[in-house]
């Protein structure tokens, strides 16, 4: 054989060796078998000389603390994925064509107060977080539609 057809056939050796080491390391009971038996498992454990009722306190103790940080943990997802929502929707409002027209506005006109209440409603979240992005969806189709209809019967 020439060195270059051993060269790719060990290669395509060690890549199919390669992924049979995978698979056998990240099958689903490759986990379950490597744990150590239980007997090994108490040799290690600290030794106690609590009575069994104290154990039951302990076990109890042990699932509330668990319930407790499984609460605190769905309660931190739930606020985590609320301010990504909100900073999302923050973003998408702050690129929209109505708030680049009115920030534009701002820098060319002498209107103010009337251009910065505008900024306000198009660029930035309504102060209240239970307003659901349909209220606001529609807040802006009722503003836009007065203005709309004024330019049309001039």
């Amino acid at each position: 054989m020439e060195p270059n057809v051993k060269i790719i056939a060990g290669g395509l050796i060690l890549f199919v060796l390669g992924g049979l080491s995978v698979y056998l390391i990240s099958r689903p009971n490759a986990a379950t078998q490597m744990q150590t038996p239980p007997q090994v498992q108490s040799e290690y454990a600290p030794a106690t000389t609590s009575t069994p009722v104290s154990t039951d306190t302990e076990s109890t103790t042990a699932e509330s603390f668990y319930e407790a940080a499984n609460a605190r943990r769905e309660q931190q997802l739930i606020d985590k994925a609320e301010a990504d929502r909100l900073a999302k929707l923050k973003a998408i409002k702050e690129r929209s064509v109505e708030c680049k027209f009115w920030k534009q506005q701002q820098k060319t006109s002498s209107a103010a107060a009337k251009i910065d209440e505008k900024i306000n409603e198009h660029c930035n979240l309504p102060s209240v977080s239970s307003a659901s992005t349909s209220s606001a969806a529609s807040d802006a189709t009722s503003t836009s539609a007065p203005s709309s209809n004024p330019a049309s019967a001039e």
